[in-house]
């Protein structure tokens, strides 16, 4: 199993109000997949009551309204609870540029530590295997015979990316192994370990998302 043998990751998705926390918009939903040995182990999802409205565009995509969430956790709760969650193992999103912001305000608000353990993104991963392009989490996990599950919900979305890891992660090791990543700065890319590889998948994003 190659990087993911002998190790606990876990799989981490959210819903929200919006795009951006700089601009108001928060938590409407959370969830953790443990994945050990490339294998679901357990899982766990909660809806937030975000304090502000869920503007209808977000709804139309998460199907998440007011009523769902009002007597949901609210930010602090929901972040001390996250932060009981998470212990020091590797975190694992598609994405996580988008994801951690909200995390790392929901922790604020609690009051509680920030997330300092290895995260690895699974778009970064996409992107060193198939190039840029059509790296949507349905896309990918389609081409590991993962089939969507409550798309667009935390739980259905992280239940996804944990499904498809083991797949890509091989993929990935075999393209590394050949030398055909399509990624930037891909000659004599390689990982000897999963922070090793968590740390290119977070370069390989960071590096496209400027294009």
């Amino acid at each position: 199993m190659g990087l993911l043998s002998g190790i606990t990751v876990m799989v981490v998705d959210t819903e929200t109000t919006g795009f951006r926390v700089g601009d108001g918009h928060r938590l409407v939903e959370v969830a953790c997949v443990t994945v050990t040995d490339g294998r679901v182990a357990d899982t766990w999802s909660s809806l937030v009551n975000p304090g502000r409205p869920i503007p209808p565009d977000a709804t139309r995509i998460h199907h998440i309204t007011d009523a769902m969430v009002s007597g949901a956790p609210g930010m602090a709760e929901i972040g001390r609870e996250l932060r009981d969650r998470l212990p020091d193992v590797p975190l694992v999103f598609h994405n996580a540029p988008f994801d951690l912001p909200f995390l790392a305000h929901a922790l604020q608000q609690g009051g509680v530590a920030a997330l300092t353990q290895p995260i690895l993104d699974t778009l970064g991963l996409a992107r060193d295997v198939y190039g840029v392009g059509n790296n949507k989490l349905e896309a990918v996990a389609a081409g590991f015979g993962v089939k969507p599950q409550d798309a667009h919900r935390a739980l259905g979305d992280a239940m996804m990316t944990a499904q498809m890891l083991p797949g890509l992660v091989a993929e990935w090791e075999r393209r590394v192994a050949a030398g055909n990543l399509k990624g930037p700065d891909s000659a004599g890319a390689g990982a000897r370990s999963f922070g090793e590889m968590a740390a290119r998948s977070q370069a390989v994003v960071a590096a496209t998302s400027r294009r």
